[in-house]
This record gives structure tokens, sequence and C-alpha cells, in this order.
């Protein structure tokens, strides 16, 4: 059925009448959920996983050679680790680098799992991040 007056209908009204605009807006819906979904994956960024070995029955074997029980969880060199019947599964809880102004340093300090930024003049004041890439 074609428009009929003196004004000209608005998108809304013409994606209304033809019945598009439910597809649009199923459309949108599906794309925001794809990109919602890629958003975690993208939280860790810096993540490894090794196989267990197979005459380890019950447990995995950690990078300081500790023994760990399928199912746990511990956080080693500030990575979030797993154990599970295929193998270890860790993440870094920390950006991979961070950004700052020329005058700072980085400092990593992995007893608190921290990474920030300093004054190379005066180490006590710290200096304002300006970015990170990673988690």
């Amino acid at each position: 059925m074609p428009f009929s007056g003196k004004t000209k209908p608005s998108v809304v009204g013409y994606l209304l009448h033809q019945g598009l605009l439910a597809q649009f807006d199923t459309m949108v819906s599906a794309a925001l959920l794809v990109v919602l979904c890629t958003l975690p994956s993208l939280a860790h960024a810096a993540c490894l996983s090794t196989r267990r070995a197979p005459e380890m029955d019950r447990a995995c074997r950690d990078f300081d050679n500790s023994l760990h029980e399928v199912g746990s969880k511990w956080r080693v060199h500030c990575m979030d680790c797993t154990c599970s019947a295929s193998g270890i599964h860790c993440c870094d809880v920390l950006p991979t680098s961070i950004s700052f102004p020329d005058d700072c340093k980085e400092v990593y300090d992995e007893a608190n799992c921290n990474r920030y930024a300093v004054r190379k003049d005066d180490p006590s004041i710290k200096c304002r991040i300006i970015g990170g890439i990673g988690k």
C-alpha cells in the first residue's frame, strides 16, 4: 500500500509499514550478542594451556613443579590457573603492558600482582596510566 498525503513518511514509519523494522531489530540484536560474547575472551588476552601428563591420573604439575588436583584453582606468577582432565589452563591477572607519560617508568610488583608507573626522577610519585593491553 503506497503512502499518501502531503508529508513524507519517516524512515521508521516506512520500515514499520513494510514489516522490516522487526527484521532490522533482530539483526542489530544478533550483532550485539556476537560482540558481547567476544568481549570476555578479549579480557584474558594472555592465556596458555598445557596438556596433563598421561601418567598423572588425578593431578597436574605446574611450572613450579607443584602438584594440583583436577578441579583445583590457584594463582602462580600473577596467573590464575586451573587443573582439568585435559591439563592446566592459566591466564594473566594483569595487563601485559601499560601506557604512561614519557617521564615515567613501569614498576612490576609480582608479590601483589600489580603493575604501575612512577616518575623516573622521583620514584615516590606515581604516574597516571593512560591505557593497558590485556586484562
